[in-house]
């Protein structure tokens, strides 16, 4: 069940013809006519028809464009369109709005870009190039509730008084996905999913035992090993360090005690990694793996290629943990409006945000993408009997989100956005995927090889 705290959430050329052709087609003269009438004609001036031609009203414009880029995948791309497609044919802005991939390296961005990971990390590095939505929405006078996210915001969404720089259009959180066919062929209760890690590991055992070859599979494994499983059982992924930067501090107890069971699942074929970020998820949803640890996004892929029932559940804990669970970490594609915006593109643009935020079109946004509603009456529009899976993976999202209320222990770290972190953590897992090293020695090493980029404010460090 929703908590009461997401009550408040974020509630068109005309072508030209020649005249000979208008002529030819509204003049037909009769097949006799007197000579008088001919001669009338013949000396009746030219000039006061081409007079009354160029006196016509100018054919209408077509209405300037706002370019909006994105990087989303497919089923992201195509109901992004299905958007802006039925925002401009609504008439509520003066601007048509125009889809366009992301990329390029031209010094003026686009009005709008969708932007994800990598691509967000580097428009905001320097100089601000954007401005905050609340500053957008009020300059043009549209309603926006300032209200807070679900969970605890990575620090460039939320600015000061929790005002959003940008729109979480594509917030997502990692889930649990199984395979309920699996689970009752080998005697496990397809409605009763394994919520701590030691009860999914006996799953697994019982998955494998029964001729499955990879019962168990994680996508962004640093992500939701490290990141998540630090804020689900309220530890800190790092710690300030002096009036400036942080030091990274994933290396305790809990961090170390879950890698550990990671890499014995591992050693014992019970876990299979695939890559670094999304690489397991077809993996699943082809049905060489069983159950699946990913973000909640990956929803519309698995729908599109799974032959078998799908079932939703929440990350797994350790419930020898006192504090757990706490809440998972929200995070994802958001909408950056680029700086110096004319007045008028910014109504607009700020009408556009109206249009998304209505609660049928997030319902439809979460069916078409297994993103997150951001308004509690785009959560009760999507319809249980309808869409029981997407129904269920998006309140098992905000259910984790809400889990219990954030603590400094469990804030989200600007470090965990910095690139250069992120590829240590991977290269360091990697390390123990091919059993170089142990749980322990990884993590201690990954916070030695960070220390300069957790205390800098620089991507570049």
């Amino acid at each position: 069940m929703l908590k009461k705290s997401f009550a408040a959430l974020l509630a068109a050329s005309v072508v030209s013809w020649p005249l000979a052709a208008f002529a030819a087609a509204d003049v037909k003269k009769p097949a006799a006519t007197s000579s008088k009438s001919a001669t009338k004609s013949a000396t009746k001036p030219a000039a006061k028809s081409t007079a009354k031609s160029a006196a016509k009203p100018a054919a209408p414009q077509e209405p300037a464009e706002i370019e909006l880029a994105h990087g989303l995948d497919e089923a992201g791309g195509s109901a992004l369109q299905t958007l802006v497609d039925e925002f401009n044919a609504s008439g509520k802005g003066k601007q048509k709005i125009v889809l366009a991939p992301l990329g390029g390296t031209g010094e003026k961005p686009p009005a709008l870009q969708v932007l994800d990971d990598e691509a967000r990390q580097l428009f905001l590095e320097g100089k601000p190039r954007y401005t905050p939505l609340h500053e957008v929405m009020t300059k043009a006078k549209e309603k926006f509730a300032t209200v807070p996210i679900p969970a605890p915001m990575p620090p460039y969404l939320a600015g000061t008084k929790g005002r959003l720089n940008a729109l979480p259009i594509g917030l997502t959180t990692p889930v649990m996905f199984y395979n309920k066919d699996a689970f009752a062929r080998v005697g496990l209760d397809p409605a009763a999913p394994p919520d701590h890690w030691f009860t999914l590991q006996a799953a697994l055992g019982q998955l494998r035992d029964g001729g499955y070859a990879c019962p168990y599979t994680s996508a962004r494994p640093t992500q939701i090993h490290v990141d998540n499983i630090s804020a689900w059982h309220n530890e800190p992924f790092a710690r300030k360090n002096g009036k400036k930067g942080e030091a990274l501090a994933i290396n305790g107890l809990v961090q170390v005690k879950h890698l550990a069971l990671m890499s014995s699942w591992y050693k014992s074929r019970y876990l299979h990694i695939f890559g670094r970020g999304d690489e397991a998820v077809p993996m699943f949803s082809g049905g060489q793996c069983q159950v699946l640890t990913a973000r909640s996004s990956a929803w519309p892929q698995i729908k599109r290629d799974a032959k078998f029932e799908v079932g939703v559940a929440a990350l797994p804990y350790h419930d020898d943990i006192r504090q757990a669970p706490r809440h998972t970490l929200a995070d994802g594609a958001s909408l950056w409006v680029s700086a110096g915006r004319s007045t008028s593109e910014t109504q607009t643009i700020a009408r556009f945000v109206t249009f998304v935020l209505d609660p049928d079109r997030q319902a439809e946004w979460a069916r078409a993408t297994g993103f997150i509603p951001l308004n509690r009456a785009g959560m009760v529009a999507i319809s249980p009997v309808d869409a029981p899976t997407i129904d269920g993976v998006a309140r098992v999202a905000l259910r984790q989100l809400a889990s219990k209320p954030g603590t400094a222990e469990s804030h989200q770290s600007p470090v965990a956005d910095n690139p250069k972190v992120r590829a240590v953590l991977d290269e360091e897992l990697e390390e123990l995927w091919a059993d170089r090293k142990p749980a322990k020695a990884v993590l201690d090493t990954a916070v030695q090889r960070v220390g300069p980029c957790a205390a800098a404010t620089s991507l570049s460090c």
